[in-house]
């Protein structure tokens, strides 16, 4: 009984809450840069959910959470967010807040249930595995970079522990090993802007003669083979956080290629840039795509008209390089791809 009368006294509350929350939530919302005029009051959190989806749900830029989140202590495991969590978009001061309202306690089992961090607007995860396996160098680099010449046994495949030959002179013990993939060509000049890399494994520097190195293979993923690149490691830097911001300076560029080896990608997918250092890009700069404008004739077929380009997604700038950089696509209301122009939020 007493149970029952705790459930129902701490509904009670929240019901209350709601309703004293609404009262001048209306008013309050259309003074606001943040929050959207068709924000809801409240929005139960469903399993799936990014905090970008989430934040998407109040505010006009989903990156500007970080303004109106407010944690409350009182909840345990409060920086994390749960299926059936109850987010309340409130006013204090005429200052807009978001605050959690745990919907049922966490037993032990339910600890584990999917969740999304609230301190983090860009998953990090899907970033982060990316960048554990994106290789990326500049063509003048892969140029110049010494290629496998045989199998020490003269063998076609190379694989675990086996021998390898390459006409130069190697300075550091270990190597990275790397099929060349696709070049990312500027869709506009067509200039080559870096070379996809698949990374095979790991080489180990055996001997080295007059202008002639063996090395071994210490690790593969796949077999190694003549023509192969070999390059020295570059250290991944894992990212912690992104901030996505708006760019400093205005930037407009084209999706360079979809990472996914496939056409088109969506929310979540990894897209390639035709902008980097040079551009002035920076990690968490947010840019919007773009499908171009088709150029249509009217009924007559006497009069071309160029239609608007059409604002199709956002994403943020997670990788930059000399001149491009990658991306995660973070919101998408049509397919993205190569073709299709980046710019600056106007606001």
């Amino acid at each position: 009984m007493k149970a029952h009368r705790s459930l129902f006294i701490y509904f009670l509350f929240l019901s209350s809450l709601v309703t004293a929350v609404g009262q001048d939530v209306a008013a309050a919302k259309l003074e606001s840069d943040l929050i959207k005029e068709t924000a809801r009051q409240q929005y139960t959190v469903v399993k799936g959910d990014t905090l970008w989806d989430i934040s998407g749900q109040f505010l006009k830029h989903p990156w500007k959470w970080p303004e109106i989140w407010h944690e409350n202590a009182q909840i345990e495991n409060h920086h994390l967010i749960y299926p059936e969590d109850l987010i309340i978009l409130q006013f204090v001061g005429g200052a807009p807040r978001l605050t959690l309202v745990r919907n049922r306690k966490l037993s032990p089992e339910i600890k584990y249930l999917p969740h999304v961090s609230a301190d983090e607007v860009v998953p990090l995860a899907v970033i982060n595995r990316f960048l554990t396996y994106a290789q990326f160098r500049s063509f003048s680099e892969l140029n110049n970079a010494p290629s496998i010449l045989s199998g020490a046994e003269d063998q076609i495949l190379i694989g675990l522990n086996d021998e390898f030959y390459t006409l130069a002179t190697m300075q550091d013990a270990e190597y990275g090993v790397f099929r060349q993939e696709d070049e990312y060509l500027d869709p506009i000049t067509s200039n080559v802007l870096g070379v996809r890399l698949s990374h095979l494994g790991e080489a180990h520097l055996a001997r080295q003669d007059e202008g002639v190195a063996t090395l071994k293979a210490i690790s593969a993923k796949q077999a190694f083979r003549r023509g192969d690149k070999i390059l020295g490691t570059q250290q991944t830097i894992l990212l912690q956080t992104i901030s996505p911001k708006a760019p400093v300076q205005s930037i407009e560029g084209h999706v360079v290629a979809v990472e996914s080896m496939t056409l088109f990608a969506g929310q979540m997918d990894i897209i390639a840039i035709s902008k980097g250092k040079q551009s002035g890009v920076k990690v968490g700069d947010i840019l919007n795509i773009f499908s171009p404008g088709k150029a249509v004739q009217d009924d007559q077929g006497s009069l071309t008209v160029q239609l608007l380009d059409r604002r199709i997604g956002l994403a943020v700038i997670l990788s930059i390089y000399k001149k491009m950089a990658y991306a995660i696509v973070m919101k998408a209301v049509s397919p993205v791809q190569a073709g299709d122009i980046l710019k600056s939020p106007e606001d």
